[in-house]
């Protein structure tokens, strides 16, 4: 979100005193003097809402705003809430303007502060206080806007100002719109969050009751979105009932500091009406997903990223699900092995993949880090292969298991034992590799576990964090959406879980390095990566652009001594040392695939076999190579190549890079740095983290658990 500029400045940078000089006596205005009489009010201060110092003054600084991530999927929302409070936080700076009268003045203070109240209150989620507070705002405005009786009879008062009338007018009953449109966004945010305790009341065998929810199973989600979506409309009419009112205010005809503020109201009113409307188009698709009225069915492919592929981990099984009115009517888990090995027709593989077969199949369906070209080509395998037809897939690395066995706690599976956060890995892994569970069906034990881990973590105490694990995962790249329908695909693609891969723009630098796994070991959850990319600017404004990637695998004896330790404890006694290879004891081999700019071209490289390959999908450039590794080795790649445009330093340029994580990633360590050409100065660097060294070199440290960017200006 851009950060809102210091909502008290004027040309003047004086600040406002909304109740007046408290020692000034005052003359009453008109003949009802009793009625004119200022009224006491409860609002005697009001803190920064930053909340950190007490001022007689409303002063509003702009801050960069959080959503709370306990709503999940509704940050959109929680977004636009948060706008339509700043803007109301704009507004009281008006009514100070002329000093209306002592008790107007008193009453647009006190609703305008029980409003910011509100704002806090949402962003807390703590939502029947900011309704109460919305509703007591509406209540203020409301006894402001009856007391300007004498605008319209008298109109003297304004003589210097023929516009401030009717602008004071316009804004209290905007206000009171605006405090209705709360109230009814916050009604609506309820009612979306009220989704999943019916999805785990519905889904949950057994229970009947799980709080104040109801536990009706066929009409409870449908009838809360389409509640929530009927809210969210409402709040839409009103604040545009607001906008109509506040456009009709020439602020032209205003005092400069005064139409400044209502310049700056309009446009926002005009983005919170956008977001609004776009939230409004987007929770149907929810209905979609949960089967509103005929069957949607999800394929969901289970990827083991300890053996690394382009859009996560290798498709070792996966799950097809079917969900009709919210509940799940079918959950059936299954060895894609069995699918692929039955279909005989020969398919070419990507090129990249011919290391590890010669023959393509379902289970290496995700080729590329865009997950909407994965999951198109996954469905078609699936279904090629005798499988059902997809609408929605789906896919989850284990490592999001770890997460949720961390919440559920263990999960008893038949009478192998319990399996917990730190050893379900092994043990899962441990018993599929070695047939365990018999040759015929070696995952029988996830159709086992599935069903009991999702009667562990579908209970309502689990939920606010299961929302934050799946929300960071999402967020990582862990968990990627893909839908044939139109309406779910652009939902995923506006709340950002789609996992599309960034359309590079004119004079931008990107990064993504992709590793696949060819080795036929479960080795990468061993191996530390860590990746630097240096930019040279020349005086002239060429980019020359270096990338070092070393690989380190970290497997030791000492976890060997662990891992018997642990199976033991479960019977296991004698290990088979070909297993252990494959478990992450083996040599570690990956396909590189560094994708850049389209038009890049390849300098050189330190003697590995690099060769310059053109993703069509994608649109992108990208160098191919391949590295391999024993336990307790290092490898190391580099890489010099020229960019494919120029900084113009006519007056000043930006450089910018864009840098993808691959999904699947734990987090490479990432460091870029830039070095300038003598007689370029640096005018400032993105984000706050990176700094410049004495020389002008500019570096930034971090990870690449998530996307990152980095941008810089130079003249």
């Amino acid at each position: 979100m851009k950060k809102i500029r210091d909502l008290k400045f004027d040309p003047q940078n004086e600040r406002v005193n909304l109740k007046g000089d408290l020692n000034v006596k005052k003359e009453p205005i008109g003949k009802n003097r009793a009625n004119l009489k200022k009224q006491s009010s409860g609002v005697h201060h009001m803190k920064d809402i930053s909340g950190e110092k007490q001022e007689h003054y409303i002063y509003i600084r702009g801050k960069k705003f959080t959503p709370p991530q306990y709503l999940g999927n509704l940050l959109r929302i929680g977004i636009s809430g948060f706008l339509i409070i700043v803007v109301l936080n704009g507004f009281n700076v008006y009514y100070a303007g002329k000093k209306l009268a002592e008790n107007i003045s008193a009453e647009a203070y006190e609703g305008y502060s029980y409003l910011i109240d509100a704002g806090k209150s949402a962003t807390k989620i703590q939502f029947s206080e900011a309704l109460k507070t919305f509703e007591k705002a509406s209540r203020n405005f409301s006894d402001a806007k009856d007391q300007l009786w004498f605008i319209n009879t008298d109109r003297t008062f304004y003589a210097e100002y023929d516009n401030m009338g009717h602008a004071v007018t316009a804004l209290l009953e905007g206000g009171k719109h605006f405090a209705k449109a709360g109230a009814y966004f916050l009604e609506a945010v309820e009612e979306f969050n009220k989704i999943p305790l019916y999805f785990v009341a519905r889904n949950t065998a057994g229970e009947t009751e799980h709080g104040s929810v109801s536990t009706d199973p066929l009409s409870s989600i449908s009838s809360t979105v389409r509640n929530g979506l009927n809210k969210t409309n409402i709040a839409i009419e009103e604040i545009s009932a607001a906008a109509e009112l506040i456009e009709k205010v020439d602020e032209n005809r205003l005092p400069e500091n005064i139409a400044a503020r209502i310049t700056f109201a309009k446009r926002k009113i005009s983005e919170i009406i956008e977001i609004l409307q776009s939230t409004s188009e987007h929770f149907p698709a929810l209905l979609k997903l949960m089967g509103d009225g005929r069957i949607h069915r999800y394929l969901v492919l289970l990827q083991n990223n300890n053996e690394i592929r382009p859009s996560g981990g290798f498709i070792g099984s996966y799950a097809v699900v079917e969900v009709k009115d919210g509940y799940i009517e079918k959950l059936e888990t299954y060895d894609v092995y069995d699918i692929d090995n039955a279909y005989k027709p020969y398919i070419k593989p990507p090129e990249e993949f011919l290391n590890f077969t010669k023959n393509w199949r379902f289970r290496d369906s995700n080729y590329s880090q865009d997950f909407s070209l994965t999951a198109k080509k996954a469905s078609w395998f699936l279904e090629l292969e005798g499988g059902p037809k997809i609408d929605t897939v789906i896919a989850i690395n284990q490592g999001l298991l770890r997460d949720m066995l961390e919440i559920s706690g263990p999960v008893q599976v038949g009478n192998f034992g319990k399996l917990t956060a730190e050893n379900y890995n092994l043990l899962l892994s441990y018993v599929i590799e070695s047939k365990m569970w018999g040759a015929e069906d070696p995952k029988h034990i996830l159709k086992v576990f599935i069903p009991a881990f999702k009667n562990a973590i579908m209970k309502t105490e689990h939920l606010s964090r299961a929302g934050l694990k799946l929300y960071r995962a999402l967020e990582q790249k862990h968990v990627m959406m893909y839908s044939s329908d139109d309406d779910i695909q652009a939902f995923f693609d506006a709340m950002g879980f789609s996992g599309r891969v960034h359309q590079t723009a004119e004079k931008e630098d990107y990064l993504s390095v992709i590793n696949i796994s060819f080795g036929g070991t479960k080795s990468d959850g061993f191996v530390e990566e860590n990746i630097s990319h240096d930019t040279s600017i020349a005086k002239n404004g060429d980019l020359i652009d270096e990338i070092t990637i070393k690989r380190r695998h970290l497997w030791t004896d000492d976890l060997y001594v662990q891992w018997r330790k642990t199976l033991a404890a479960y019977g296991i006694t004698r290990l088979d040392d070909g297993i252990i290879d494959i478990l992450g004891r083996g040599r570690n081999a990956v396909v590189i695939k560094i994708y850049v700019p389209d038009g890049s071209i390849l300098m050189e490289s330190n003697g590995a076999d690099v060769v310059t390959k053109y993703d069509s999908d994608l649109k992108k450039t990208y160098f191919l190579t391949s590295m391999e590794m024993k336990y307790g080795e290092s490898g190391e790649l580099k890489i010099k190549y020229r960019l494919p445009f120029t900084l113009d330093f006519t007056s000043a340029d930006t450089y910018k890079l864009i840098v993808e994580k691959q999904p699947g990633s734990r987090g490479s360590l990432f460091k870029k740095t830039v070095h300038s050409a003598d007689g370029l100065e640096n005018l400032g660097i993105y984000p706050a983290e990176a700094f410049l060294d004495e020389d002008g070199t500019a570096t930034y440290s971090t990870n690449l658990v998530y996307d990152r960017y980095f941008s810089g200006i130079w003249k």
